[in-house]
């Protein structure tokens, strides 16, 4: 709820400074001059839809929708938003109920929900939306080619009606891919789930940038501002008068072929562990290497350039590749910390698309931590700082809890430093829910869900996996600095 309502609030902020000036008296209720009038059209289009594919098992027909499953194609009705040339543009298309006409090319006068069970009608299964909340920084997905068909025109594909302002250039032609919204309690009845798409604003079914309610987005690594500030309406392919269109929507591979590919790579310790401290290079020398499709191996060799090679000769003119990570227990976290600098470089649209973590596991990210949590006082926030050693066998760590306290007549924050120590994994957990509950008593907002730990790199990733495990399912966002001390406490010795 928290992410709709930050998203409700971006998108408010944005309007106030950026609305153009046709739109400054109501932009909420902006909708076309002609879209009472195309309403009731679409309203008898469907009727006459309803009555002409009644006795047919291959057609489905919902307002504003018609799904063939045989020739593997919906067909929207639409009108355009009627935005001027060089205006912004979030959306390429909302549903007719959105208030945000004022950023979209076009409005539907279908539900989001019912477009995505045309997908369904038609044997097409949802993917799954880009979500950093989950860990999950790529969208999934089959893609689709969108077009735009006008009275008696030919097609013209949607992406030529955008331009990006970066290139000067019209969208690149990739399709869009078929995520799905989530879905949330109803606002109406909490007790029941709704598609956040139909109920909640923007109502969005194709999305210009990466989003968690919508039908479709658009296949790449996308933010909000990005689209905002950088996708805008090209005038050299208008959308000239009124009146109805059809949005087309038909797989984006010939054959309907599966773009998405699923990969996955096995990270193992060498069988006979290393006599002295390893470095750089000689850490992924001690690494064994497991790459799969489904339950075939490819890589010849178990070494991480035999997975180089095979990856670097994949055809990604025909797939999109999805790489997950398993880490062996064994793994020293120096050797995971040297892969994953690897795997940054090859998470990638060129490249493979890394995958949220399986259950129970760290995702590769942990390993290139951000630099600028260090620094206290310059942080947006405070995370959970962790520092964990291993004495006889066993780790145990040090918790801090760290607020920035202000104080009458001062200007700069104080910080308040509370040292916890916690001995065991459920120690760990039992903090983590203490802070829950006296933010929940106090009416505060929780403290964001990351854990800073600071640990030695010979520590095996199993050590850490377990003394994390009770944890991770709330605080996924975890940053791994090793071998350096967590900063000192202000007033104590280093």
């Amino acid at each position: 709820m928290w992410n709709i309502m930050r998203l409700c609030l971006m998108s408010l902020l944005l309007m106030a400074v950026s609305l153009p000036a046709a739109q400054e008296g109501n932009p909420y209720k902006s909708k076309p001059a002609d879209h009472e009038k195309n309403k009731a059209l679409a309203a008898n289009a469907h009727e006459a839809n309803l009555k002409k594919h009644a006795n047919s098992s291959n057609i489905l027909v919902l307002p504003g929708v018609v799904a063939d499953r045989q020739k593997q194609r919906v067909e929207v009705t639409v009108e355009s938003a009627g935005l001027a040339d060089g205006a912004c543009c979030e959306f390429a298309v909302v549903s007719e109920a959105s208030q945000h006409a004022y950023e979209a090319l076009l409005i539907a006068f279908a539900q989001p929900s019912s477009i995505h069970q045309a997908f369904k009608f038609i044997g097409q299964e949802p993917g799954a939306p880009a979500d950093p909340g989950s860990l999950r920084f790529w969208p999934r997905g089959e893609c689709f080619r969108l077009s735009v068909v006008q009275g008696k025109e030919p097609p013209i594909r949607l992406e030529k009606l955008l331009v990006d302002r970066r290139t000067g250039k019209s969208l690149s032609e990739e399709g869009f891919r078929f995520v799905g919204s989530m879905m949330l309690p109803a606002p109406n009845d909490p007790g029941k789930k709704a598609y956040v798409a139909d109920v909640y604003q923007p109502m969005a079914i194709v999305s210009l940038f990466n989003s968690t309610c919508t039908v479709l987005e658009v296949p790449r690594t996308a933010s909000k501002g990005d689209a905002y500030q950088n996708t805008i309406i090209n005038p050299e392919h208008q959308l000239t008068g009124g009146g109805l269109m059809t949005l087309l929507i038909e797989p984006f591979n010939e054959e309907n072929a599966k773009r998405d590919k699923d990969l996955s790579l096995q990270v193992d310790a060498a069988a006979t562990p290393p006599a002295r401290p390893l470095t750089g290079l000689e850490r992924l020398n001690q690494l064994a290497f497991q790459l799969k499709d489904g339950a075939a191996v490819l890589n010849e060799k178990p070494s991480l350039s035999s997975v180089v090679a095979v990856l670097s000769a994949l055809d990604r003119e025909k797939h999109d590749y999805f790489l997950t990570v398993n880490f062996g227990d064994r793994v020293e976290l120096g050797g995971a910390e040297a892969l994953a600098k690897i795997l940054a470089i090859m998470d990638s649209e060129r490249g493979v698309r890394i995958e949220p973590p399986p259950a129970g596991q760290l995702y590769y990210r942990a390993f290139t931590p951000d630099r600028d949590l260090l620094d206290r006082d310059a942080r947006m926030f405070h995370p959970w700082e962790l520092s964990l050693s291993k004495k006889d066998g066993t780790v145990s760590g040090r918790l801090l809890r760290i607020d920035s306290v202000y104080k009458a007549g001062v200007t700069k924050p104080e910080l308040e430093i509370v040292e916890l120590p916690v001995f065991r994994p459920e120690d760990l957990r039992k903090e983590l829910n203490a802070e829950s509950e006296r933010a929940a008593k106090a009416n505060k907002r929780a403290r964001p869900p990351v854990i800073m730990v600071f640990a030695p790199s010979a520590l095996t990733y199993g050590q850490l996996r377990k003394f994390l495990e009770l944890s991770s399912p709330t605080h996924k966002t975890i940053h791994v600095y090793l071998d350096e001390p967590m900063p000192p406490i202000p007033g104590t010795k280093p």
